[in-house]
């Protein structure tokens, strides 16, 4: 299941309220200064994630309209909660895995053990492949389509 947006969102004002904090004390402690307080803070933290995020949203929901607009997958993953703004998130806005983002449903945890016969190795991880340029079942490398590690 996703992270909520809520849930995203108030991660957000937790970081901008830390970032204010430190710039507030670091800006206004050798001055004797005591304007920031706790309230200014959180009102800043507001009003960061209101302007930069708000504007963000837009910005990649009409880009999203403008590019995607007639494309079914798209359209099915605004139709099961989806949201391009949200799942652009980095860590740690938005903890949660690209299968997550995507789908909605958790990635699944595998219990999985290559054969014995599989006889080459995943340059990347080091998991046991099955042919020698290979997806890894692992950690995925090549699934994007760059195999290069394997050959350096």
């Amino acid at each position: 299941m996703r992270t909520s947006r809520f849930v995203i969102i108030l991660r957000a004002m937790i970081v901008f309220y830390i970032i204010w904090t430190i710039i507030g004390w670091a800006f206004n402690t050798p001055i004797n200064n005591k304007q920031w307080s706790p309230w200014f803070v959180l009102a800043l933290s507001v009003g960061t994630i209101l302007l930069y995020g708000g504007f963000g949203w837009v910005f990649v929901r009409i880009g999203m309209a403008i590019l995607h607009g007639n494309d079914p997958e798209y359209h099915r993953f605004l139709r099961n909660g989806g949201d391009p703004y949200f799942a652009s998130l980095p860590w740690p806005f938005n903890p949660d895995s690209r299968v997550t983002r995507v789908t909605g449903r958790q990635e699944p945890k595998t219990t999985f053990v290559p054969p014995a016969d599989w006889l080459f190795q995943c340059p990347v991880c080091g998991a046991r492949v099955e042919h020698r340029i290979d997806i890894c079942w692992h950690c995925g490398y090549g699934s994007d389509g760059d195999s290069t590690a394997y050959f350096d």
